[in-house]
């Protein structure tokens, strides 16, 4: 699935006394199966970027282009919910993105919202959880009882058992120890490889 910006400007706050800009007429493309970084200054709109890819933000200038979608600015956009499904974010500390009870029910969250059974999303995470490094055992306990690097993991495969094509990772490695951040970004690169996907940092 290729992405376009084009010519995309972003405010918070339009028309309001605290209107800020964030983006000024971008243009970027990403091509379907790369692995891309985006890089700046803290306060530079890496992460405004980021939220543009599967229309967490919508542009207040230009157009944003995901696969045959268009997001426009000024137009209503009706139904998000697959491009959602197909890019997934990871935010910065997916951590706190964690509620459930059990890592399994955590990681089964997101597929069953989108429709897929409970029998295939249990599936799913018990093959993702071994695919991020993690042992099955960790499925039955608490995501709370966790390290943070493996917290960290569980929520990675959260949004890997929505199948997407496209995974956009914002600071992934934020908060680790070297040889964490090492391990996640081994992973990630990993997961391009076996499985085709678009991978953005």
């Amino acid at each position: 699935m290729d992405i376009k910006l084009q010519k995309v400007s972003y405010a918070y706050a339009k028309g309001t006394p605290f209107e800020k800009h964030a983006l000024f007429e971008v243009d970027i493309a990403i091509q379907s199966g790369t692995y891309k970084a985006i890089i700046g200054h803290t306060g530079s709109g890496k992460s405004t970027i980021l939220q543009h890819f599967n229309g967490l933000l919508k542009p207040t200038g230009g157009q944003v282009i995901i696969g045959d979608r268009v997001i426009e600015a000024g137009k209503k956009q009706k139904n998000l919910k697959p491009i959602r499904q197909k890019v997934g974010i990871v935010f910065q500390f997916p951590e706190h993105q964690l509620f459930e009870e059990t890592v399994l029910k955590d990681i089964m969250f997101g597929p069953m919202n989108f429709g897929v059974s409970a029998e295939e999303a249990e599936k799913r995470a018990r093959e993702l959880v071994k695919l991020v490094g993690l042992p099955e055992g960790v499925l039955e306990k608490s995501p709370f009882d966790l390290s943070g690097g493996q917290m960290r993991r569980v929520a990675i495969a959260g949004v890997l058992a929505m199948d997407p094509e496209v995974i956009v990772l914002d600071e992934p490695t934020a908060g680790l120890d070297p040889r964490g951040q090492k391990e996640i970004m081994d992973m990630f690169y990993e997961l391009h490889k076996k499985q085709g996907l678009t991978t953005i940092l």
